[in-house]
């Protein structure tokens, strides 16, 4: 396996954390809910470290995906701990993330496919 496929394992694994750790609750329960908030945003800040781990010839052969903002968003989770927007992250994990795991999916090696999505 490469290491580009090895990253986007980590990757798949990782968005179905978050979507399983969101699983059931509402806007309003997940920011509520401290640990589930500070696990999504630790799940976050992870998928984005992981991005900037993959190979520049990958990220440019799929620029449908926005790995900068990924990255991005991972470093403000890093650098401005302060002023995470609780609304902003729980949007994160209704759309950005099943579109990341749906998008890496077709892209995994064939025994590391069996995920629920």
């Amino acid at each position: 396996m490469s290491r580009d496929q090895t990253y986007l394992v980590d990757i798949a694994t990782t968005c179905q954390t978050v979507i399983e750790l969101i699983q059931g609750m509402s806007q309003s329960s997940f920011v509520a809910d401290k640990r589930t908030h500070l696990a999504v945003l630790y799940e976050i800040t992870v998928i984005g470290e992981i991005v900037k781990r993959l190979s520049s010839e990958f990220r440019q052969d799929h620029p449908e995906i926005p790995w900068k903002q990924i990255a991005g968003m991972r470093d403000k989770l890093v650098h401005d701990y302060n002023k995470v927007d609780l609304d902003l992250t729980w949007e994160v994990t209704q759309s950005s993330i099943p579109e990341l795991l749906e998008f890496v999916l077709p892209l995994l090696p064939q025994e590391e496919t069996d995920y629920d999505s």
